[in-house]
């Protein structure tokens, strides 16, 4: 066993131990009071991210619900180690983005392609000079929606009536984004940043929302509801009529598919859908690159969005390398089980949740037997390699689907990515099936 398989429990128990964030939580809250300084939260923008476009339309609503001071700051692309497939995620971003404004009551079209590089320029430029004169909040949403309608005139006409930047000024606005965002540890556009947490765009944003109402700076007379809150799930009657099959795409090394395997199977066993598991090697193990503080983030990340489905989440054995492969090596046997779901959930728990490594029989037998397995059989397959042909298979249709990342799921004519998508999966269903959401969950 290896150093980092010995102490990496140890060490992911403490990064995201609830005492450790209230602590470091309340540290920043004291030196804040000590320094007379507001409750001050940084934003991200960056002109053009589909993710940013969206966020820049509640802006000024947020900023109206809190006694905050909100900072923006404008910021580049994230590295190439941060943005694996860099086409492909722009393309499926703005697909998402559409996807998201449609739920949220937000607007956002995608048009097949970016804004031109041009277009880009002059809307830093413009922002750039907003920044320097206090009027970012104000022109924001503007400049974003001239942008991505790629209107040359409406952004050429703000940058009359505005004033933009010089080359070097909005480069320089740029770099000094891109060394806050680095420095208070992100690297995506559309970030909050509040006491040292980062927050994502309008997907995250109700978590920042509920600490600062737990600070007791939400205004009086502000709307209780979160501006964009998670819609909620199981929104149509359960159905014994057989559902359309959904296809899974997950990783075991993915702490977002642990978040979202028992959601999923209880969402399908709600609508009598079957799951078809297309398991994959994770992305890092496909020679993807990650930064450590992308995966610092999507630790923590994690933690909180499995709180919030009410899942243990922290005492992590990371599966990375052999571990993952002898996971991998037994799903076939668990599908031809039928133990297929209860292999996945009880390895995902155990790596995620419960420390248990992988890597050694005694741990895998752990996983395996309580999911229904025949330990000496399981064993035996083991040594079977037949799996990385089945992987190499789903990657590919992953692939078809624009996508390469996980949790994928894709049903009907939907193919989403992530645990906070699972609400598309179920309106895709619900639309096959010829039904409607309840009205907590109809478009706005």
């Amino acid at each position: 066993m290896t150093l980092r398989e010995l102490i990496g429990p140890f060490f992911a128990r403490w990064l995201t131990s609830d005492r450790r964030r209230d602590k470091l939580r309340a540290k920043a809250e004291a030196r804040r009071r000590k320094a007379g300084a507001p409750h001050r939260v940084f934003y991200f923008h960056q002109a053009d991210d589909p993710y940013s476009a969206l966020t820049a339309q509640i802006l000024g609503g947020f900023a109206a619900r809190y006694e905050i001071e909100l900072c923006p700051l404008l910021v580049p692309p994230p590295a190439d180690n941060d943005a694996p497939e860099r086409e492909a995620l722009a393309s499926y971003s703005r697909k998402d983005a559409a996807l998201l404004a449609a739920r949220h009551g937000l607007l956002f079209e995608d048009r097949g392609n970016p804004p031109a590089a041009a277009l880009i320029a002059r809307a830093n430029a413009v922002l750039a000079a907003a920044l320097k004169k206090g009027t970012f909040l104000h022109l924001v949403e503007r400049v974003s929606e001239a942008l991505w309608r790629e209107d040359a005139a409406a952004l050429g006409a703000l940058a009359d009536a505005e004033g933009e930047a010089a080359d070097k000024e909005t480069a320089q606005a740029l770099e000094e984004g891109r060394a806050a965002r680095a420095r208070m540890g992100h690297y995506l556009g559309a970030v909050f940043v509040y006491g040292g947490e980062q927050y994502w765009g309008i997907d995250r944003l109700h978590h920042l929302e509920a600490r600062l109402c737990a600070l007791g700076v939400k205004r009086d007379g502000a709307p209780e509801e979160a501006l964009c809150p998670p819609p909620p799930l199981f929104t149509g009657h359960a159905d014994v009529q057989p559902g359309p099959p959904i296809d899974f795409f997950l990783s075991l090394r993915s702490p977002y598919t642990y978040v979202a395997a028992a959601q999923l199977f209880e969402l399908a066993q709600h609508y009598n859908c079957e799951v078809r598991l297309r398991f994959v090697l994770p992305m890092m193990m496909r020679g993807i690159p990650a930064s450590p503080q992308k995966l610092r983030y999507i630790t923590l990340d994690a933690k909180r969005e499995a709180a919030r489905a009410g899942l243990p989440f922290g005492n992590i054995a990371d599966p990375f390398g052999k571990p993952a492969e002898r996971g991998l090596s037994l799903i076939p046997y668990a599908m031809e089980a039928g133990c297929g779901q209860a292999y996945v959930l009880s390895f995902l728990r155990g790596v995620w949740a419960e420390g248990i490594r992988a890597g050694t029989d005694k741990g895998l037998k752990k996983i395996a037997v309580r999911a229904g397995l025949d330990w000496r059989e399981a064993r035996a397959r083991l040594r079977d390699e037949s799996w990385r042909r089945a992987a190499e298979v789903n990657r590919q249709a992953l692939f078809e689907h624009g996508l390469w990342g996980v949790p994928t799921f894709a049903v009907g004519n939907c193919a989403v990515w992530g645990q906070d998508r699972l609400w598309a999966v179920e309106d895709e269903i619900l639309r096959i099936k010829g039904s409607v959401p309840s009205e907590a969950r109809r478009p706005a």
